[in-house]
């Protein structure tokens, strides 16, 4: 189960692109396609090497006006539409 003291990264298998500061992946094993808005984008340059997700949420505490609670369910969130996607390595 992923949890804030999980550690993940990206695939570096993917290919990624970016895009006016949006990254678009795509997964050419698969053929699939995804696309990320700026806060999403922000969090996959965090996981292109190895991190703590609450080391991920501490850094975009310091970047957005979010409370603590907020972000890290934002996060968690995303990062399990990642896992679900198939787009992460985890060490747990």
């Amino acid at each position: 189960m992923i949890n804030l003291e999980t550690i993940v990264s990206y695939r570096s298998d993917l290919d990624t692109t970016d895009l006016d500061g949006d990254k678009v992946m795509m997964d050419l094993e698969k053929g699939q396609y995804f696309a990320l808005n700026s806060v999403g984008s922000r969090v996959w340059e965090e996981i292109e090497s190895p991190i703590k997700i609450s080391s991920i949420v501490d850094k975009l505490l310091g970047e957005y006006e979010v409370d603590r609670a907020t972000c890290e369910e934002s996060v968690m969130e995303f990062i399990e539409t990642l896992d679900n996607a198939g787009l992460l390595s985890k060490e747990f």
